[in-house]
């Protein structure tokens, strides 16, 4: 029989071990499981329970916790019969649960992969498991704090179910996702198409002011309060600009993260633009070395083999004249340009996914994804209202100046330059004097537009 208290908590990362400890506050027979010996022991002297297998673990839990590090380890842990053995035999996890368990997938996956959990319980018998998709946002402080963002989605009843643990880690930030199973990773996956392109831009802006010769502590405060501000800008740029080796986030996780949208997208028909040149640059950082390091560090990637510290050697340059406000001027529209087409790609790929844009639109104004662009333009295009004073065409000449400037330098701009040509792309379309929300229209098919819209 269950132990309604008790939670069983497979996978004890970065994440998923502050998770865990935030757990124990509420729930304090909570059972941590990982592959990897030194975390086991660090739970115990938090004060939680360990378990040896993934078997050893679901015994006596109502609830149990997924944060592993993909979907194959879900599924081998909980389906793989070498996880357990009774009377010589080998059993499953998903045998070993107990009845009425509830199976909280807490990993970022495939939109497909908690159907497929759901399947596959059902096929060894377990039709009696729930099982809930709950991907989380919010990083390794907020998972400890039990404030981390979870889309959680799942049969009604399930969800109700779930309801206790799900709060416990998310507080006021659990946010109930209509659509059945895949819903919530799908509401990740959009809000990490934002973080992502965010994430790289941020580089890319970095490294260039850095190129152009200006005090990047300067640029950094300067450019925080124009329309190519983000919260992952503010949040990432600070690791640049001190000798800082702590890794707050891996750059790992987006290549993984990034890895599933741009396979998602491609699956749908749906093109990803920015999201795609996203990916580019990850793997190019995860190929030099960078994947267990801090994904700030992909500013470095854009920059000369001799010049890797740039941004941080000039924090501390001279005073700066009018000539570096121009230049900053360079920076900040690029970074403008880019914002704008990520939130359109991002809220057109909701969209597409079958999510509802308002709810969508409440849930990443508020969270990490979020910037400028998207808490001003998104309105406008929910809302069919065209308020931008800046046309399509003017956007294409302002950031026509920052590639040039940049080609000077002999300086890559792989996310500028990729919106460059989908501006221009509206701008063939008959869209260059409409509003730069107009750009949204490339994404429209045969079935009309998919965003209504018109000049106010």
């Amino acid at each position: 029989m269950s132990d309604p208290a008790k939670i069983a908590f497979l996978g004890l990362g970065a994440m998923g071990f502050g998770m865990a400890t935030n757990l124990l506050h509420t729930f304090p027979h909570t059972t941590g499981f990982d592959v990897w010996a030194p975390t086991l022991s660090r739970f115990t002297a938090a004060g939680g329970h360990t378990a040896q297998t993934p078997v050893e673990a679901v015994k006596g839990a109502k609830y149990v916790v997924f944060m592993v590090t993909s979907a194959a380890q879900i599924l081998s842990c909980l389906f793989d019969e070498s996880t357990g053995t009774s009377g010589g035999k080998g059993i499953s996890a998903a045998t070993a649960l107990e009845k009425g368990a509830i199976v909280i997938l807490c990993s970022t996956t495939p939109p497909d992969h908690a159907g497929i959990v759901r399947q596959k319980l059902d096929a060894v018998g377990r039709d009696d498991v729930a099982v809930i998709d709950a991907p989380v946002s919010g990083g390794t402080v907020r998972a400890a704090d039990g404030t981390l963002s979870i889309f959680a989605a799942g049969a009604e009843a399930d969800v109700r179910a779930a309801r206790p643990v799900l709060e416990a880690m998310a507080g006021s930030n659990l946010w109930v996702i209509e659509g059945g199973l895949g819903a919530g990773t799908n509401v990740k996956i959009v809000h990490q198409v934002l973080a992502g392109i965010h994430v790289v831009v941020s580089c890319e802006a970095m490294g260039f002011a850095a190129r152009l010769g200006l005090n990047t502590q300067w640029a950094f405060e300067e450019l925080q309060k124009g329309e190519g501000n983000s919260w992952m800008f503010g949040n990432r740029t600070p690791h640049m600009l001190v000798d800082d080796k702590k890794i707050y986030s891996a750059l790992n996780n987006f290549v993984k993260d990034i890895g599933i949208i741009t396979s998602g997208g491609r699956a749908a028909g749906l093109p990803l633009f920015l999201s795609s040149a996203a990916e580019q640059v990850f793997v190019t950082g995860f190929s030099a070395g960078y994947g267990a390091k801090d994904d700030a560090e992909v500013v470095k990637i854009f920059l000369p083999t001799d010049q890797q510290n740039l941004v941080l050697e000039q924090t501390s340059l001279a005073t700066t004249s009018s000539k570096d406000v121009s230049k900053l001027e360079l920076v900040a529209k690029l970074m403008a340009a880019v914002h704008l087409v990520a939130a359109i790609e991002a809220t057109t790929l909701g969209a597409k996914v079958g999510l509802q844009p308002q709810q969508l639109f409440d849930i990443c104004v508020g969270a990490a994804g979020t910037s400028f662009m998207y808490k001003d333009r998104i309105p406008q295009l929910l809302s069919g209202k065209w308020t931008s004073k800046k046309t399509v065409d003017e956007v294409i000449a302002e950031l026509k100046v920052s590639i040039e400037a940049a080609q000077q330098l002999k300086y890559p701009l792989p996310l500028s330059g990729t919106t460059l040509q989908l501006l221009q792309l509206a701008s063939l379309r008959g869209l260059g004097k409409e509003p730069d929300v107009a750009v949204s229209r490339i994404w429209d098919g045969g079935d009309g537009p998919l965003f209504l819209g018109s000049r106010v």
